[in-house]
């Protein structure tokens, strides 16, 4: 490693240390050094340093290099830039460590915002590393495709439209993952960008994966997957607003699976995840009362599931949808 490489490394190795004043004197010394450019190259230096630095540092080289190079990136020519974008593909592609990978994500999602916001190409090799990563046969590389997928949400929704179709492909093939953790991913990653697309129109090249983001989630909440299942709620809660006919043909679906969450026959969400099921269903009811009327054996479905929770309960989940439809409560006292 290069002098300015071990340097960096020694005073980031300081701020893993338990003391802090040990912290404290690191910071001050990185200040300097991480205004000079230079300092990108050495900490993708520490970031590929496998087997010389300690993981706890590489991890924190990531991160300290996605924070800075927004502020670097445009002073540097383009055969820097495609040398260096090529760095981080190539720790993405070999790196074993979980959370050195994980930092190695941050930063390309850096460098693709970076890209994308500059007019520029948007980096293609990383897309088609992520096509390629999505499709092979290890399991850990199809989770890592949609890690990168969800960090870069937000570039996505605002440069990547015309590539939609090709990763609607993407998250379909991945909800129907062999392996648990690559749904998972896929669902985290889908459902991130479905909430920033709720209120526009090219929610409709997403929509139609709403019944298989439910098929996981019902796994995930038989199973005690109360992550996934709040990710999953937070999405639909957004999507509980969306205009669109795409997403309101998924109604009684997402009801459904709401219900599930809000009775929890298995017994495995806490309180606050049934409320928020509880609270989706309410906004659907509120913001698309047409839809929900209509659809008579959903409504009494929900009207029979909230009479089963307060009769069993005083305090329950159905909480959610009295506080936000007091009407219900002078509806059923009138009868």
């Amino acid at each position: 490693m290069s002098e300015d490489a071990n340097h960096l490394a020694s005073l980031l190795l300081a701020l893993t240390q338990p003391d802090t004043d040990t912290i404290r004197q690191a910071e001050v010394a990185l200040k300097p050094l991480l205004k000079d450019p230079r300092c990108v190259p050495a900490l993708v230096e520490v970031l590929k340093g496998r087997g010389v630095q300690p993981n706890a540092v590489r991890h924190v080289a990531a991160i300290v290099l996605r924070k800075r190079l927004a502020g670097h990136y445009s002073k540097f020519d383009a055969s820097a830039k495609t040398a260096l974008k090529a760095e981080i593909l190539s720790v993405l592609a070999n790196e074993p460590e979980r959370t050195v990978r994980n930092g190695a994500v941050g930063v390309a999602a850096s460098l693709c915002r970076l890209e994308s916001g500059s007019g520029g190409t948007a980096w293609p090799e990383l897309f088609q590393f992520i096509a390629a990563a999505a499709s092979d046969a290890h399991p850990d590389a199809r989770e890592l495709a949609f890690w990168l997928l969800q960090e870069m949400t937000e570039t996505i929704g605002m440069h990547l439209k015309p590539q939609f179709p090709q990763m609607a492909t993407l998250f379909a093939n991945a909800l129907t993952d062999s392996d648990a953790k690559v749904q998972k991913a896929a669902v985290k990653a889908l459902g991130q960008l479905l909430s920033y697309l709720a209120d526009e129109t090219e929610v409709e090249c997403f929509a139609a994966l709403i019944p298989p983001v439910l098929t996981v989630a019902s796994n995930c909440q038989q199973q005690g997957d109360e992550d996934t299942v709040a990710v999953t709620l937070d999405v639909l809660y957004d999507l509980a607003y969306s205009p669109s006919p795409a997403v309101g043909v998924h109604l009684v679906s997402i009801v459904t699976f709401c219900l599930e969450c809000v009775t929890d026959p298995h017994s495995h969400l806490e309180m606050g995840v049934r409320d928020s099921a509880a609270l989706v269903i309410a906004t659907m009811a509120e913001s698309k009362p047409k839809t929900f009327g209509k659809e008579t054996q959903t409504l009494h479905n929900v009207l029979e599931t909230l009479f089963t929770l307060i009769e069993n309960s005083p305090e329950s989940a159905a909480g959610a949808l009295f506080e936000s439809n007091p009407a219900w409560k002078d509806d059923i006292a009138g009868d």
